[in-house]
């Protein structure tokens, strides 16, 4: 198959996440969207399905299913391993990034969290200094325990491409948020005009998919990382089965907009999946390709990364804000965020439902699986287009 065939298909894959929804969300309505059904930022929360306990343990009990299946794989059909003996790497001071990001992050923290007023320039646009400061943080840490070596500092270029590739891959998911009645909302966006949110929104959202990329190199910085879940069932699908997964994904993007509270976790889980399948048939590496060949290293230890990351943000920004129970009186971040899911909306850790927690993991993948096909499309080489990006530099 041609290259430029692959691209078309890729494009078409990303052209049917975005026009599915919405011509399911056109069905839903009856051909005529409410007013102010499209308004950004959403302020307000929409009326959803109530709590549902069999729901809320269901997915419960899924994540301490998965928690087990990390914590002792052995039980779930991986071969036992032990860690190779941890490298001999060589000392090197923190990056110099590191302390940029350190003071960027402990800027806006300190502002944020003792509820400032002033600069309110600053505090308009805290979260870029917020995201990208731990962006640089993390990959500083990374750099001292690889002996030198980090995504900064080996591939900065890359770096820049993962942020602009970042703005398109998250703002995705703000469209797609629509379609499932506002599962996040903003109700303090009105601090600012609706076309500076929008800017703000794009121009903060270039440091979230970074994340996941430092955090992946942090952990495997880790000797428990190395070899662990490279031993594991070999799972390969048949070609049908795949083709039939993709028919599935595509009706449930159209399903999401026809029944948005029955179908709203499709919202973390079928773009990811599509994205990877398409890949996957056209040939180009995935991360989930490696399980064919038994090592699930690549996926497993990359699904925790927006799990760190995700804690990191729900922290810091549950602290920015002066709550009364579960209202939020005061804040000067205009991306405050709440969260209105239905069934599970209670029982928060942050402003998060604590189950929705499991949804950062496969949103993870979603983060890689973006990567390699806007890296494709643009013809971009990635060093993350194979299973390890990075080796430590070690004392010979």
């Amino acid at each position: 198959m041609s290259e430029t065939r692959k691209i078309s298909i890729i494009l078409a894959t990303i052209a049917a996440i975005i026009f599915l929804p919405l011509w399911g969300s056109y069905i839903h309505h009856n051909g005529k969207f409410p007013e102010g059904f499209f308004a950004y930022p959403m302020l307000t929360y929409q009326e959803k399905a109530g709590f549902s306990w069999p729901i809320f343990i269901s997915v419960a009990i899924l994540g301490f299913v998965v928690f087990l299946w990390y914590l002792f794989p052995h039980w779930f059909g991986f071969q036992k391993t032990s860690p190779p003996p941890p490298p001999k790497v060589v000392r090197v001071k923190w990056p110099l990034w590191f302390w940029i990001g350190l003071a960027a992050w402990g800027a806006s923290v300190f502002l944020l969290w003792t509820k400032s007023n002033e600069p309110l320039w600053f505090l308009h646009w805290s979260d870029f200094p917020l995201f990208w400061g731990l962006v640089l943080m993390i990959d500083g840490w990374t750099y001292r325990r690889n002996g030198g070596k980090s995504i900064i500092s080996e591939r900065p270029q890359e770096m820049v491409g993962i942020g602009v590739s970042s703005a398109m891959g998250w703002m995705l998911f703000e469209y797609l948020n629509f379609f499932v009645d506002d599962n996040w909302y903003y109700p303090f966006g009105n601090i600012i005009d609706r076309e500076m949110f929008l800017l703000y929104a794009i121009v903060i959202s270039t440091g979230l998919l970074p994340l996941s990329f430092v955090f992946y190199e942090l952990f495997n910085s880790f000797n428990v990382f190395r070899n662990r879940y490279t031993k594991g069932p070999k799972i390969i699908l048949p070609e049908l089965l795949k083709t039939s997964l993709i028919v599935i994904c595509l009706a449930s993007l159209l399903g999401a907009g026809l029944y948005p509270d029955a179908l709203f976790f499709s919202l973390w889980l079928t773009p990811a999946m599509l994205i990877g399948l398409v890949l996957d048939k056209l040939g180009i590496w995935t991360p989930i390709r490696s399980i064919g060949q038994g090592n699930w290293r690549p996926s497993m230890v990359f699904a925790l990364t927006y799990l760190a990351a995700g804690l990191c943000l729900e922290c810091e920004n549950y602290f920015s804000g002066i709550h009364n129970g579960r209202e939020v009186t005061f804040t000067q971040a205009p991306a405050y965020w709440q969260y209105n899911l239905p069934y599970v909306n209670d029982y928060h850790l942050f402003e998060m439902p604590v189950v929705g927690f499991f949804g950062y993991m496969p949103f993870s993948i979603y983060v890689w699986l973006w990567w390699i096909a806007f890296a494709y499309i643009q013809g971009i080489p990635s060093v993350f287009f194979k299973e390890k990006a990075f080796e430590p530099n070690t004392v010979e």
